[in-house]
């Protein structure tokens, strides 16, 4: 009778009498019922037995003699599976092989007792009741310690073909977080997120998704599973949350707990902790290839200058210029990995690691061998070693040995590790593979053998592709992106956020972008905020200059030197808040995770962050008021309550508020350290070797009593998980009379290589000198004595020094203008003690007269105060989303407040504030006053109402034309122009009807509905009748619907039912007044909340330019089924023929060095034949293989395919002969499938000479590899001309 539910004899004779279905003998393999394809069932089956299975798991089974089963993994997490297909709990398919779950994801479980409560069937555990509606199944969850409903159900649970569907409960107050790497995102509620990798990193984008999220409300949720899903967290219906992935069965996991850190720690127990990347990875690290490109001198400067005074264009075809290599090895040094090391020891740079890229054609050596390659790479190890730097491999795809590949690019990720000292691994486009499983097989894989083969060694693995579960082993990075512009940087600070809040603190990406560049103040504002990140990248080799952190002269150089230095001597505060991560907070914090109000919950505060404690950032994202030299200002910065104190001046700020104008000039970022802060701290050094490790420092900012515990390990092996670190507890107590003391707890703890005797120095923040300073070791009184100055202070041990004003600018390039800025802080106490066995002593620092009280430089004006005149905020001052008050300067104030949804924003030294992201159709009420010394003026109140915003998803920047003349002046384009107060109309006096519209939306958009504006007197050319059509090539045509209307002024709406994809509308028209056409405005909807797609922008920045011509280079011939094809790369074959082509390149190609011209040239046309001097090659011939065009005309780009057998052939090199001015784009590419194949592809760039009549074009080069028979065909052949059209041969 284990089975019967309840406990008592009466409950269970009760039960018997209710639950009779349930008592006979049932087994997962039952017939089940499974809705025809396509179709959706929703399980409302009624309940008709349950039953205990083992000491975990229970079993329901419903009317539909469908079972859903109830795992638990603990006492507040449990797996709910329900296969109606008659499929039992198992892993989620994967190709390669990939577990989401850790080995052991199980924990104790105190009970799993089964009972009922009237119309429930209820499952309790020492910490969770479930309650199951027997009606409905539904059910609903209650965390026994406080009492509430986490979570429940509001419909059935939703089976279909390819997609299961849950839908839950929102609250009104509840916030949800997760779903991984959100670009542009952290805070989800009334949000649709995707949980799938759409290789999109801009805004909006996903690219590292993770099918987990957790609710304020007191639960989290995974989905077990490698398929793509969407979460709609009220989205659509406020009040519903709902969950799908393509999947025909239900396996999810519910987690039941209080707070951040506990519903991140039972993710974390399915999945694995983050992994503790090393303390190397801390530091910059540099990224390029060093192994492929040619450099050619550059008689026009308009290269990349390099140390012997000369200008090099770089190519990764062979320009006839010096080819690099790794060490420098054939003459050219300037041009090689090595160089890159003494470039930044040159210029006093920090560099923690480097990778020389082996994908995309660049391999790591040039012998005929393997072995010999990785010997080379060995040779470079050995001279980044000797300068405290590490290497690592820039992968795209593959780790063992393929014999069909060259030695240039063969892979053998054991003899790396193993026989080269590679200890860095990043991971690219490719590791997608066939769903999400390949990036996490592939990264366990690398976890795995960099600490079999490498000694133990602690693997540092940078992925792109991330799940569940990728934290366990690897740190995410957020991909290709364009750098030099705010929006890099705007868009990546809630990413990081997000990326913490989804249970993957260690998060990157690229210094200034990978691709553009060439802005100062840009790249500066980057690398100050990224101090206070995990790990930076600088990839090299795409962008508009080189990414080196002096790339761009002064005074971006001193000011990047100045932050790489800070950041190298925040490594122990970094170390220590990195191993928190492991199991508690992240590294970046959402401000809500320290100070969770209504304001923080939500995405108010998206533009700043917590560093782990103490340190509040707010990064410059944006131009506010910058002048020339990019000194700005910094608005709506959140300080919560306590007391904040400006890192870099020492000012002094009161929380609970908002500041506004705090003054960021160039070289200063907006940072707050937290009043009682303890910050450990290392020398300024260049790499983890240079760290005094001899040495402990530790600043203090004395508030009441605070504490800090510090971690450190070998930062270098896989001992930290075997307990081999040391932690370190630091007191700081401020009393009532003024007096500091300042306790550290002896060192616990022990690893290899651990300094016991080590000097320990404090530096105090103060704002004037204290009185009496005393020290002990354990019982050891150290007598201190006063240094005249820092240089003696630095000489000597059992020392203090009063540094009046501490120099900040120290590590300014010598002779720069920049180096004349005297920039200093707060005072400072300098307390220097001599070495000590810090395992065995107490170290007590005591300090009386303690004061820190800087003068307040924002109140300094005196006498009577006004209430603010002429406060309004105006009818312009008013949109949609924002409101902009304004009102007149006050005498004697130095400074207004305004008081706004609970919140005070101060230090509004304009006499206008900006209010962005409200909330449309809403009214407002804001207070307002002035501030000086002496007060405050009275409030003045003001109130309005944002407008509504129709056209908030109307397409913009559409182009027309039309099938009929227009008349003059009132051409097709203004239809389309946003301005209802001009008109098209088709020519007077001449019969348009029937006419064809066609707008040219220049993007690919998801179309909801469109918007006709007629003449508002229904007057000669008022639409009438016709239909619409869409396409995306404007050669095949899909049709959308039919329209009739009547004749009036009013607005016309017609809705796309089938939501097509499209880039162009075109509206055939059969009837119009008249028989002309006419207009005020026609507006084109996309659907709401859905991103539109430029063709070409491959990089997905909202632009056109070179740098998505240097991804088409190296994705030129990929093709689908290929690994690396689907997402970023799918997006770039804009003809969709599964291959990245001429074509796809010349959509960009066309629109380069100012574009094509717009005259009319006849249409493409011709052939291209090969042709070789003989059929029959013996063993290391060369083969030629000369390529002719024959009526070539109006020929603007060609491509073609060559597949070949890699065992026969190698592909040696192209010599062009009369191509003109067209780049050369070949590859040379094996497929994912096995297949090799040569890829002849060359394209003008810009306005350039077509390609007319016949002649010999150029000739390709293959090595026969054994005695050959020459048949090889191209397939694929096409001709492009400047306008696009396409010849195929």
């Amino acid at each position: 009778m284990n089975n019967i539910i309840g406990n008592s004899k009466k409950r269970k004779a009760l039960l018997l009498a209710i639950l009779l279905p349930c008592l006979f003998a049932y087994t997962p393999s039952q017939a089940q019922q499974t809705p025809a394809a396509g179709e959706t069932s929703q399980q409302t089956h009624t309940i008709i037995g349950a039953k205990k299975i083992n000491p975990n798991t229970i079993e329901i089974k419903n009317s539909g003699n469908q079972i859903m089963t109830f795992d638990f993994y603990g006492d507040n997490i449990f797996r709910l599976f329900q296969d109606n297909n008659g499929g039992i709990l198992r892993d989620p398919e994967a190709k390669p092989e990939a577990k989401i779950l850790v080995e052991q994801p199980r924990k104790a479980v105190s009970k799993v007792e089964l009972g009922e409560e009237g119309d429930n069937i209820t499952i309790t555990t020492g910490k969770i009741k479930i309650l199951l509606d027997k009606k409905t199944s539904q059910f609903k969850i209650i965390n026994l310690a406080t009492g509430k409903i986490a979570v429940e159900e509001t419909q059935p649970i939703q089976f279909a073909k390819n997609k299961t569907i849950i839908t839950l409960k929102e609250n009104p107050e509840e916030y949800f977080y997760g779903g991984g790497v959100q670009n542009g995102r952290f805070s989800h509620k009334g949000k649709n997120i995707a949980i799938e990798n759409q290789n999109s990193w801009t805004d909006g984008g996903v690219a590292s998704p993770t099918p987990y999220y957790w609710s304020t409300d007191g639960y989290a949720f995974m989905w077990h599973t490698f398929k793509k899903g969407q979460y709609n967290f009220g989205a659509e219906q406020p009040g519903t949350v709902q969950l799908h992935h393509e999947t025909d069965y239900l396996d999810v996991f519910f987690m039941i707990n209080d707070g951040a850190v506990a519903l991140l720690n039972d993710f974390y127990q399915l999945t694995g902790n983050p992994v503790l990347l090393p303390k190397f990875s801390l530091y910059q690290g540099h990224l390029n290839a060093y192994n492929r490109d040619y450099w050619k001198e550059d008689s026009t400067q308009k290269g990349i200058l390099f140390e012997d005074g000369k200008y090099y264009k770089e190519s990764q075809k062979d320009n006839g210029g010096i080819k690099e290599s790794l060490n420098g090895e054939k003459n050219n040094y300037q041009f090689s990995a090595r160089a890159v090391i003494d470039r930044y020891k040159r210029h006093d740079m920090p560099l923690g690691w480097l990778l020389p890229n082996d994908g995309y054609g660049a391999g790591y050596g040039q012998t005929s061998t393997l072995d010999s390659n990785i010997q080379n790479l060995r040779n470079l190890a050995d001279y980044a070693n000797k300068n405290g730097v590490e290497i690592g491999l820039w992968t795209q795809s593959d780790l063992h040995p393929k014999p069909e590949i060259s030695a240039l690019l063969q892979r053998d990720i054991v003899k790396e590790v193993r026989d080269a000292g590679v200890r860095v691994l990043k991971t690219d486009v490719a590791w997608v593979g066939a769903g999400y499983s390949f990036g996490l097989n592939g990264i366990t894989d690398v976890a795995g053998i960099m600490s079999y083969y490498g000694n133990d060694a602690r693997p540092f693995i940078i992925s792109l592709d991330g799940w569940a579960g990728t934290q366990r082993y690897a740190g995410i990075w957020s991909g290709d992106q364009t750098g030099g512009v705010w929006e890099y940087i705007r868009f990546h600070i809630p990413t990081y956020i997000g990326s913490g809040l989804s249970g993957q603190p260690n998060i990157c990406s690229d210094m200034d972008g990978i691709f553009g560049g060439k802005n100062p103040i840009v790249n500066t504002r980057d690398f100050q905020w990224k101090t206070f990140t995990p790990m930076q990248l600088n990839m090299d080799g795409w962008g508009a200059n080189p990414k080196y952190p002096q790339a761009l002269g002064e005074p971006a150089t001193s000011i990047n030197r100045w932050y790489l230095k800070l950041k190298s001597e925040l490594i122990p505060y970094t170390y220590s808040i990195a191993e928190e991560a492991v199991d508690g907070m992240p590294m970046i914090r959402a401000m809500f995770l320290e100070y969770p109000n209504t304001y923080t919950l939500g995405k108010a505060t998206q533009y700043q962050f917590l560093y782990g404690p103490y340190f509040l950032v707010a990064p410059i994202y944006q131009a506010t008021a910058s002048d020339e030299a990019g000194n700005d200002i910094r608005n709506g910065i959140y300080l919560p309550e306590g007391t904040w104190i400006d890192y870099f001046t020492g000012e002094k700020y009161q929380g609970n508020c908002i500041l506004s104008n705090f003054a960021a000039p160039l070289w200063k970022l907006p940072v707050f350290v937290k009043s009682g802060a303890i910050i450990p701290m290392a020398n300024p050094n260049n790499n983890v070797t240079e760290i005094d490790k001899n040495l402990r420092i530790y600043e203090i900012y004395p508030d009441g009593h605070t504490a800090f515990t510090e971690y450190d390990d070998d930062g270098l092996t896989e001992q930290y998980r075997h307990g081999k670190g040391t932690t370190t507890l630091i007191e700081s107590d401020l009393d009532a009379k003024n007096k500091v003391t300042v306790t550290v707890h002896p060192a616990k703890g022990d690893f290899d290589g651990f300094v016991k005797e080590k000097a320990t120095e404090f530096k105090i923040n103060v704002t004037e000198k204290p009185g009496k300073i005393a020290a002990k070791i354990g019982k050891s009184k150290i007598k201190l004595t006063e240094a005249a100055s820092l240089d003696e202070y630095r000489e000597k041990q059992n020392v203090f020094f009063y540094d009046a004003a501490p120099n900040l600018n120290r590590f300014a390039t010598e002779g720069s203008e920049f180096a004349k800025q005297v920039i200093t802080k707060n005072p400072q106490l300098l307390v220097k003690l001599a070495p000590a066995d810090i395992t065995a002593n107490t170290t007590v620092l005591t300090v009386d007269g303690f004061t820190f009280a800087p003068a307040d430089k924002h109140r300094v004006s005196t006498g009577a105060l006004s209430a603010p005149a002429n406060a309004q905020i105006t009818d312009v001052n008013t949109e949609a989303y924002k409101l902009t008050p304004t009102w007149k300067k006050v005498d004697n104030a130095d400074f207004y407040e305004i008081s706004f949804n609970g919140m005070l924003y101060t230090t509004i030294k304009d006499t206008a504030l900006l209010f962005e992201d409200l909330t449309a159709e809403t009214p407002y009420t804001l207070k307002l006053r002035a501030v000086n010394k002496d007060g405050q003026s009275d409030w003045v109140e003001l109130r309005a109402t944002t407008k509504s915003n129709p056209l908030e998803f109307a397409i913009q920047g559409i182009i027309a034309e039309n099938s009929v003349a227009d008349q003059g002046g009132q051409r097709v384009q203004k239809l389309f122009d946003f301005d209802e107060k001009n008109t098209w109309h088709t020519k007077y006096g001449e019969k348009a009807i029937p006419c064809e519209v066609i707008a040219d939306l220049r993007t690919v958009n998801q179309l909801d509905k469109f918007h006709y504006l007629p003449r508002t007197d229904a007057g000669n050319g008022t639409i009438l009748k016709g239909k619409i059509s869409t396409s995306l090539d404007k050669e095949n045509w899909t049709e959308a619907g039919e329209f009739e209307w009547e004749r009036n002024g009013e607005v016309k709406i017609f809705t796309f039912t089938a939501r097509p994809t499209a880039r162009y509308v075109k509206i055939s028209v059969t009837e119009a007044v008249g028989n002309y056409g006419s207009g005020r405005e026609l507006y084109i909807f996309k659907v709401p909340g859905t991103e539109s797609y430029l063709p070409g922008d491959i990089n997905n920045d909202g632009k056109i330019d070179n740098n998505d011509l240097t991804s088409y280079m190296n994705y030129t011939g990929l093709r689908q089924g290929d690994s690396d094809f689907e997402g970023y790369v799918s997006n770039g074959d804009i003809n969709r023929n599964g291959l990245i082509d001429a074509y796809d390149i010349s959509v960009v190609a066309t629109q380069l060095e100012d574009g094509v011209s717009r005259r009319q040239v006849e249409k493409v046309d011709g052939k291209l034949t090969i042709s070789t001097p003989k059929q029959n090659y013996n063993k290391d011939e060369i083969i030629e293989i000369r390529v002719k065009g024959t009526d070539l005309r109006s020929v603007n780009a060609l491509s073609f395919a060559l597949p070949y057998n890699p065992q026969a052939y190698d592909f040696v090199g192209v010599e062009p002969l009369n191509l003109k001015a067209m780049e050369n784009l070949t590859n040379d590419r094996l497929h994912t499938n096995g297949v090799k194949a040569l890829y002849p592809t060359f394209v003008n760039i810009g306005e350039q000479e077509a390609l007319e009549g016949t002649a010999d074009l150029f000739i390709l080069k293959l090595k026969a590899k054994r005695k050959v028979k020459f048949d090889l065909k191209p397939i694929d052949g096409m001709l492009i001309d400047k306008n696009l059209n396409t010849h195929r041969f």
